[in-house]
């Protein structure tokens, strides 16, 4: 007689392009592999079958812990849960594959797992590498920051740790805003930290009632603390600070026709290169501009934002050749100060708003020089 194989509640690693871990479930029945199979479409539903959520050693009650994002993968023996953003090393698990609310599967065994994926070994502590906007002086209604870490954090440390330090030299009080998911990026290695946007725009409550985050003329700074830990568990290498100045608002939309294109010769490998008459937004930039050939597809080849996110270049990774290349300028381009290609982020309010203009693509042709040593 054939051995039968029992259903097995998992860890898997390089099962995704990612490598990133994932949960499966194997040898169930192969009429809930079917079922399953009818509820792909319904994924809250798979949510309530296979689970993954945050153990929180001050929550009891498995019903109160905070389930992972992700979606679920049909496997021909078993079913599969991949997570939004990978699984943060030290952090505590649990996944639970549960049938019964299926109705006729109640008898099926129900598996829980609890796990943690291990630290990197013999890794540095991280630190702060950057902040943006990196320049010194910075506009009395800059919308946001964005703090990079030397290596992947951790989710849940940053409200503690991260303070803007006003004039007087202690932390300035309301001026952040305080999100109930932090906003990290997918490697949790950049951490957008915005201001108030209820201080930035006039005329709302907020704003009426305590004024603008930052003052014209004022020193501060931005300060990262260094027990804010790592996806390992250790805290920082040490405190972070950015000191600025703060300057004029700006309380226009993004001028495209004041940007200076310097194109590159053709048959070269010479940078693109443009400027930009104040300061972008750096994020934005690594992805709201793009550069395509006659067949307007785009042009491989590598962005760089110089200091002060005035100049944009890119380097292509094969000589340029076409005849009449364009720039190609995404219309969610925004300045420091959540300005625009076409309104300001706190523009004047009008009783009667204009008809929306169609926001598509900006496109800026420019002419490919000759090569130095032609003719």
């Amino acid at each position: 007689m054939p051995m039968t194989l029992q259903p097995a509640l998992r860890v898997e690693h390089e099962t995704q392009p990612s490598g990133a871990a994932c949960i499966g479930v194997y040898n169930i029945d192969p009429d809930l592999v079917a079922a399953l199979g009818k509820l792909q479409r319904i994924d809250h539903l798979l949510q309530s079958v296979l689970r993954v959520s945050v153990i929180d050693t001050a929550m009891r009650s498995g019903d109160e812990l905070p389930d992972v994002l992700g979606h679920h993968q049909l496997l021909e023996a078993g079913v599969r849960f991949v997570p939004r953003f990978p699984f943060e090393p030290g952090v505590r698990y649990r996944a639970s594959f549960d049938p019964r609310p299926l109705g006729r599967f109640g008898h099926a065994n129900v598996l829980t797992l609890e796990f943690s994926l291990p630290g990197p070994i013999g890794a540095d502590a991280a630190a702060v590498t950057e902040a943006f906007p990196s320049a010194d002086v910075l506009p009395e209604n800059l919308l946001r920051f964005y703090v990079c870490f030397s290596s992947p954090m951790r989710r849940g440390g940053a409200e503690a740790q991260i303070s803007l330090i006003g004039p007087d030299g202690r932390p300035a009080h309301d001026v952040l805003y305080r999100p109930a998911v932090e906003l990290w990026d997918r490697s949790m290695r950049c951490l957008t930290v915005l201001l108030d946007p209820g201080r930035l725009k006039r005329w709302v409550g907020p704003n009426r009632e305590l004024g603008p985050p930052l003052r014209m003329g004022q020193r501060y700074a931005l300060a990262i603390g260094s027990a804010m830990v790592d996806s390992s568990g250790r805290p920082l290498r040490q405190n972070f600070y950015k000191p600025f100045v703060v300057a004029q608002a700006v309380r226009e939309p993004i001028a495209v026709a004041h940007w200076t294109v310097l194109p590159p010769a053709a048959q070269s490998y010479q940078p693109l290169e443009m400027v930009f008459p104040r300061p972008l937004d750096w994020a934005l930039l690594r992805r709201a501009i793009m550069v395509v050939g006659d067949d307007e597809l785009p042009v491989a080849g590598r962005v760089a934002i110089e200091k002060g996110e005035r100049r944009w270049t890119f380097t292509p990774d094969s000589p340029w050749t076409a005849t009449r290349p364009a720039i190609r300028v995404a219309p969610y381009l925004e300045d420091v100060c959540g300005n625009n290609l076409f309104e300001a982020f706190d523009g004047l309010l009008r009783a009667h708003r204009e008809p929306t203009v169609e926001r598509t693509n900006y496109r800026i042709r420019f002419e490919l020089t000759r090569p130095a040593n032609s003719a």
